[in-house]
């Protein structure tokens, strides 16, 4: 089982690499998306590893480099993500400010490949090594137990990141930890009883991701074209912008509370 998670991370290394060799390309967009998939897909195998072995593999430090990449990507594929959602709004003009989204994605990318520039790469087969030391006395028992305590670990987080405060942006941080169920029982070609402690289907699940995915697309644009709004000196373009601003709060606004809805009513959150 141990070979399971090796093989996992070996995969979405081989992707990692390949992608961030495509990033180089402007073009390739989805390349960014890709390679932070896969990262995160990596982190779930580093943090099932620890449950496995009681921390021994320390997720923080193993992975460090490779996180620290990862955050340098952050901000240039939301820019990448904002102004497709922006320039999908072809109906009213909103070219003053894609054009400033066009400088902000020119300034991430630079920052993007400094950080790829001098990226260890060779920090892979470290990982790599830290894994096979650390998995090597581990069986089938152990790591399908793990699994579910990992499962069980991230419901916990995600009900109380629900149920503890009233900020919007917790919402993401659910998200996310609903991505890591899914990338936890791809691990185990989707054999975990996931459906047994969410009381949804994995098809289901996917949607919910999608959805709330879409929701944080309109939560950041709303976001920032409200601060774009607060220093535009033109009257016409800023009444423009507020119209496209509150058509973004009130597609937002269905989109959370149809979220919400499938997390209570469906997910038992």
């Amino acid at each position: 089982m141990s070979e399971q998670l090796l093989a996992y991370y070996r995969k979405h290394r081989q992707i990692v690499e390949e992608k961030l060799h495509a990033s180089h390309d402007a073009g390739d967009v989805e390349a960014i998306h890709d390679f932070r998939t896969s990262i995160k897909r990596i982190r779930v195998v580093a943090r099932l590893t620890d449950h496995l072995c009681d921390g021994a593999f320390d997720e923080q430090q193993s992975l460090s480099e490779l996180n620290a990449l990862f955050r340098a990507s952050g901000k240039l594929r939301d820019v990448q993500v904002t102004k497709y959602l922006l320039n999908n709004l072809h109906d009213h003009d909103v070219d003053p400010i894609s054009r400033i989204f066009d400088q902000r994605e020119l300034k991430q990318r630079y920052k993007f490949e400094a950080s790829l520039q001098a990226f260890p790469w060779q920090v892979f087969d470290r990982i790599e090594e830290r894994l096979m030391e650390t998995l090597d006395t581990c069986n089938a028992s152990e790591v399908k137990s793990a699994a579910i305590a990992l499962l069980e670990d991230y419901l916990h987080i995600i009900s109380i990141l629900f149920h503890g405060d009233e900020d919007e942006k917790r919402m993401h941080k659910i998200r996310t930890k609903l991505k890591d169920i899914n990338y936890l029982n791809n691990i185990f070609d989707e054999q975990l009883p996931v459906m047994d402690y969410i009381y949804i289907t994995l098809d289901r699940l996917r949607e919910l991701g999608e959805l709330a995915g879409l929701w944080h697309d309109h939560f950041n644009l709303e976001s920032k074209l409200g601060k774009y709004i607060a220093i535009d000196s033109d009257t016409l373009h800023r009444e423009a912008l507020q119209e496209i601003k509150f058509r973004l709060k009130e597609k937002k606004e269905e989109l959370f509370q149809e979220y919400c809805c499938i997390l209570v009513n469906e997910m038992k959150v």
